[in-house]
């Protein structure tokens, strides 16, 4: 059985990191609203469920883009569950970590 790694919060508690709570406490528009302009491209390193990235891509606009990225895959699969069928889509690419790759223009 592979060893879990103590520094890397597992999937099974990612409900603790996306939660009402969490946003009352640290609303993700209020904390990202300043830094981010209409068409910029943001590299979401450790998204873990997407708490920020969603809003990122909100804050974004049509014109932007997020990349997602994450060492677990099922981390990015929680994000895609909360974004299929919507606008952030689109504006949302989900990169496993630990691979070598070109992250999109």
């Amino acid at each position: 059985m592979k060893e879990k790694d103590p520094y890397i919060c597992p999937v099974e508690l990612s409900g603790s990191l996306d939660n009402r709570a969490r946003r009352w406490l640290q609303n993700p528009s209020k904390i990202l609203a300043p830094y981010i302009n209409p068409g910029v491209k943001i590299l979401d390193i450790g998204c873990g469920p997407g708490f920020f990235t969603l809003e990122m891509a909100r804050l974004t606009g049509s014109g932007g883009a997020v990349v997602a990225a994450d060492l677990q895959q099922e981390m990015l699969e929680k994000v895609r569950q909360k974004i299929i069928g919507t606008e952030l889509h689109d504006r949302i690419t989900r990169l496993p970590g630990g691979q070598a790759t070109i992250i999109p223009d």
